[in-house]
């Protein structure tokens, strides 16, 4: 465990590499993103504030004493009435304070907030003087009034004039300085994200050319193996030195990848060896002398019998069986050629025990040509013949049928014999899985469906005692292909 976990000390896979990298670059950028902006509007909300005080000012301003000094010399130059004061200006004077109390809030600097709440505190004092004005009789005294209060040098809405004047200067210039700052933050900004972008880019150079040795150089090495295993050089190369676990992990597969492909090209050397030991063991074991003997016994016996037609059919299908049992030392031939040979055997068979054999054969024209293992039905009719129909009264008969059924194709060998009981029919099944002298021909059968097809090919059974056995083949729906064409697979 101390071995393993200091192996693995300063490993890191590729992503937490770049993260490595990425992580403090977007935390630097964040953080300086976060400040300058923080800066920027602070400055630019300032900016605002003083530009909307300024022009809010200057209208309120250019509008104030005109209007309301027009509109109280229009006042006091009417007759008085019970109306008066209902007449008088106030609106004008609503308008003023609502506008002043705005500015109050806008406005950051102390000596125009000072200014603000003067000129409110002047505002309530003309609302006083006007309506003093109002309730006035004499025309002379109300002049008088009015120049002297309200619109004289001395008068309110003059004095509220300058005031507003200075409130102006005062906002213009706080917006000139605040312009000079924000320039230099900008300035400052600018300056500071180049200088931020050249260091991170240094930083980036870096630390990639850095990544980059360590992630190219396992890849051209793993890259000259993996050259190496496309000329079927399968040696064991020296393990390489990275601190990339991927890359790691890559090379320890190529070597248990080496490791794997020699065992399955031993495998596939001795499944070859097998196969063809297998194939000559069948033919050996097709080539039995006591079926010949017993075949020629049998044509003597019908040819002293006057039997010639019979005799002469006989030899012909023996001459087949043992043509396609040979078939050139072809290890795989078509369905068509497979049916003919079981036909043969059947029809040789079918002369012998004509008294208690009959025999079916039905294969669909859809797989005829298909290229299958040779030598596959005649073990299962032999089976079906010695331990099948001979085991019981009367005369028997077996059932041979071909179909495709979805992606694959099904050969079944059917008798009506004496049938088995569920445990010889385990045994039987089981019996194609292990190398046994009572079970050679199906067990030969079984295996070299296996090799030829794949594992989910084979052999199965079906028995019900007193009612017969079903021998199911099943093969893949295209067939195999062809002996050379194995080979160079291999």
């Amino acid at each position: 465990m101390e071995k393993q976990s200091d192996s693995q000390l300063g490993k890191q896979s590729i992503t937490q590499q770049i993260n490595g990298l990425l992580l403090p670059i977007f935390v630097v950028m964040g953080v300086m993103v976060a400040v300058f902006s923080v800066m920027l509007l602070s400055i630019n909300y300032r900016y605002e504030d003083a530009m909307q005080s300024a022009v809010l000012a200057a209208d309120f301003n250019k509008e104030f004493k005109d209007t309301l000094d027009l509109a109280m010399y229009n006042h006091v130059i009417q007759p008085r009435t019970k109306n008066s004061i209902a007449q008088l200006p106030m609106e004008e004077l609503d308008k003023a304070e609502a506008v002043l109390t705005r500015l109050e809030t806008v406005t950051t600097l102390p000596d125009n907030k000072w200014r603000i709440q003067s000129m409110l505190y002047m505002c309530r004092n003309l609302r006083m003087y006007m309506t003093e004005i109002a309730l006035t009789e004499s025309y002379d005294l109300r002049m008088e009034m009015l120049d002297k209060n309200i619109r004289g040098e001395t008068g309110l809405t003059t004095l509220i004039e300058r005031y507003m004047h200075d409130f102006v200067g005062d906002e213009v210039e706080e917006l000139a300085r605040l312009r000079v700052s924000l320039n230099r933050q900008s300035a400052v900004l600018i300056g500071a994200t180049v200088i931020s972008m050249i260091i991170l880019f240094v930083i980036i150079v870096t630390y990639s050319m850095v990544v980059n040795r360590r992630i190219t150089n396992p890849i051209i090495a793993l890259t000259e193996k993996a050259k190496q295993f496309g000329k079927r050089d399968f040696s064991q190369a020296k393990p390489i030195h990275t601190n990339i676990t991927e890359l790691e992990i890559l090379d320890d597969s190529f070597n248990e990848m080496t490791g794997h492909i020699t065992s399955l090209m031993k495998k596939q050397i001795e499944n070859e060896r097998s196969l063809h030991q297998a194939e000559l063991e069948l033919l050996q074991a097709q080539i039995n002398p006591h079926f010949l003997y017993n075949t020629l016994d049998s044509i003597v016996i019908l040819a002293e019998s006057d039997r010639s037609e019979d005799a002469v059919d006989m030899i012909t299908s023996l001459s087949t069986f043992f043509r396609n049992s040979l078939s050139e030392g072809a290890d795989i031939h078509t369905i068509r050629a497979e049916f003919a040979q079981a036909e043969s055997y059947l029809k040789i068979q079918q002369i012998r025990y004509s008294d208690i054999l009959a025999y079916s054969i039905n294969v669909s024209d859809e797989i005829q040509n298909r290229l299958i293992p040779k030598l596959i039905l005649q073990p299962l009719i032999e089976n079906a013949l010695y331990h099948g129909i001979k085991n019981r009264r009367g005369k028997g008969l077996i059932t041979i049928t071909g179909t495709r059924e979805g992606e694959k194709i099904f050969l079944r060998v059917h008798d009506n014999g004496a049938g088995m009981d569920q445990e010889r029919l385990d045994m039987l099944q089981n019996g194609i899985y292990q190398e046994k002298r009572g079970s050679f021909g199906l067990w030969n059968v079984h295996q070299r469906i296996r090799l030829y097809c794949g594992e989910s090919y084979g052999l199965s059974f079906e028995s019900t005692p007193g009612e017969g056995t079903t021998v199911t083949v099943t093969l893949p729906a295209e067939g195999v292909i062809g002996k050379e064409e194995v080979r160079s697979k291999k």
